[in-house]
């Protein structure tokens, strides 16, 4: 593991250090002549989007019969993310999991489930809305719209995974039995969370409030920087970066979701360098959140948890 995160701080750094070569310096300055007030501004949309993702940690331990703290609901978020820079492959997933056995005796399967869950409620809302941009611009037969139609069909494509995976009868070996077994209890606990549908439509919902405020910061943040980008633009821009940071592969996925998401709105006809410089104020942005919340509250879950790095490393291996 410890190659793995080396592997990882090089490539953002490499990924990063691409980037700018793409860029022109001069247009680096804009993010220097950003108002102090503009950068408190876009804290606190970012802060208010963690705690939406709090409350939605809340809602969905609350029927797993854990009843999550307010300092939980406001704390884990930051938390986690700040984990996403120590342990780049999946951090957050690493300690949220680690946190829920250690407080709450919660089930390790059942963490994994609920956050695959909520990965993909992302996802069906981020294909519906690329498949609306996709036919108001007459992209009917293209990639994009293909991607889309997969995005919003992820339930089913997790529910026919579920149902292939209990007829594979091959793995006679010991370790593949564990794995298989683990593997069908998350689906299975994913699947039931999904055919809820009084839940699922509550997450939705917190999830398109959280969209939508993502949505604005995005927006605050490309008039804070003189872009005269549309609501559209901007959103797909939110909506493609939140994508690209679910599965990490360097620390908070910084370098990669700023390639991906340029190369994304180059494909659409945008300006490729408005989406970096603009996701690039983002991924700063949450991270001053990170030092400033993030790594005290950090300290105070090794402290009360009685966590330690060697404990978690263990976990990770």
């Amino acid at each position: 593991m410890k190659y793995k995160n080396i592997l990882s701080y090089l490539f953002g750094f490499l990924a990063l250090f691409s980037l700018f070569l793409f860029i022109d310096f001069k247009d680096l300055d804009i993010l220097y002549d950003v108002p102090v007030f503009s950068v408190f501004i876009s804290c606190l949309f970012a802060l208010i989007i963690y705690f939406i993702s709090g409350l939605q940690y809340f809602f969905i331990r609350k029927k797993f019969g854990i009843s999550l703290s307010l300092i939980d609901v406001f704390l884990l978020p930051i938390v986690g993310n700040l984990w996403s820079f120590i342990i780049p492959f999946q951090g957050s997933l690493i300690f949220t999991t680690i946190f829920f056995k250690r407080k709450y005796n919660m089930d390790i399967s059942e963490s994994f489930s609920i956050s695959i869950y909520l990965y993909l409620i992302t996802l069906s809302f981020t294909g519906l809305f690329t498949l609306m941009y996709s036919i108001y611009n007459n992209f009917h037969y293209s990639w994009l719209s293909l991607f889309s139609i997969l995005l919003i069909l992820n339930p089913f494509l997790l529910i026919l995974i579920n149902f292939i995976s209990k007829k594979i009868t091959f793995f006679n070996i010991a370790i593949f039995k564990k794995m298989m077994f683990f593997f069908n209890t998350v689906m299975k606990s994913t699947n039931n969370l999904w055919l809820d549908f009084k839940f699922t439509i509550l997450m939705f919902l917190l999830d398109i409030i959280k969209i939508a405020l993502n949505i604005f910061w995005f927006y605050w943040i490309s008039k804070s920087l003189g872009f005269d980008l549309s609501i559209l633009s901007v959103a797909i821009m939110s909506l493609i970066m939140t994508v690209s940071i679910i599965i990490k592969f360097t620390p908070d996925n910084i370098g990669v979701a700023q390639f991906t998401t340029a190369a994304f709105m180059m494909f659409i006809g945008e300006d490729p360098n408005s989406a970096t410089l603009l996701t690039l104020f983002a991924s700063a942005t949450t991270f001053i959140l990170i030092v400033l919340i993030g790594i005290p509250g950090n300290i105070y879950y090794f402290k009360s948890l009685k966590l330690n790095i060697l404990s978690i490393k263990k976990q990770v291996k």
